[in-house]
């Protein structure tokens, strides 16, 4: 189905910087008078904060089950704001959308089909940004955050029994999942965006692949406006 509206996907591991470039992103393309609305997962009224209150509990399920979750999550948004917002000519910004529930799955033995036809009724992205960075800068950022502390079982791939050790099973975790980005990135033509450089850097990478989808819908900022 053809849309007024534009969908924007940014995806990519915990940390990587993906709800700081879409909230940049948000504000260069308002900037341009573009009316934008921003999703996730887990947001959803139906299920969003059941999601985020059990997230251990959540974890401790089958991959089915999870993604039924997450799928469901997900098509609650679509139904009650992806759609009509695209409908409207709005520009949607996806802080994640489908490749992640999917490779956590994947990783974790889910049948990839099966979960992909959860989510055969979703529009495809007129973009999606992969952010990428590596495992020991992830780590880093986490440490020099405090958010090391609430590193949990599951995104520290514990439960995948790579290692004893918190630290050394999430960088082996990471691994995992930046081949299944890539891979996902490469096999559906999907520009990848390392996070090693500026906050200013990278923004300006994820604009200069957004800027051509939306170019039409762009307003000029005139001087005395700025």
């Amino acid at each position: 189905m053809s849309y007024n509206g534009k969908l924007i996907v940014i995806e990519g591991p915990d940390n990587v910087g993906r709800s700081m470039h879409t909230r940049l992103l948000g504000e260069r393309l308002k900037a341009h008078g573009v009316a934008v609305s921003i999703v996730g997962l887990a947001r959803s009224d139906l299920l969003g904060d059941l999601i985020k209150k059990s997230n251990s509990a959540l974890h401790q399920l089958s991959w089915r089950t999870r993604a039924l979750l997450y799928a469901t999550d997900l098509h609650d948004q679509f139904i009650h704001k992806i759609e009509p917002l695209l409908s409207a000519g709005f520009v949607i910004i996806a802080d994640r959308y489908t490749a992640t529930p999917m490779i956590r799955e994947k990783i974790r033995g889910g049948d990839l089909e099966w979960i992909g036809g959860l989510y055969k009724t979703m529009p495809e992205p007129d973009v999606t940004i992969i952010l990428q960075a590596g495992g020991r800068r992830l780590l880093n950022r986490m440490m020099n955050n405090d958010s090391i502390t609430k590193l949990n079982h599951y995104e520290a791939g514990a439960d995948l029994a790579l290692s004893p050790s918190i630290t050394r099973s999430f960088l082996e975790y990471q691994k995992l999942l930046r081949k299944a980005f890539l891979e996902y990135a490469n096999n559906g033509g999907h520009p990848i965006i390392h996070t090693r450089e500026s906050v200013a850097r990278v923004h300006s990478s994820v604009w200069s692949h957004v800027k051509p989808t939306v170019a039409d819908m762009l307003q000029t900022i005139k001087k005395q406006d700025l």
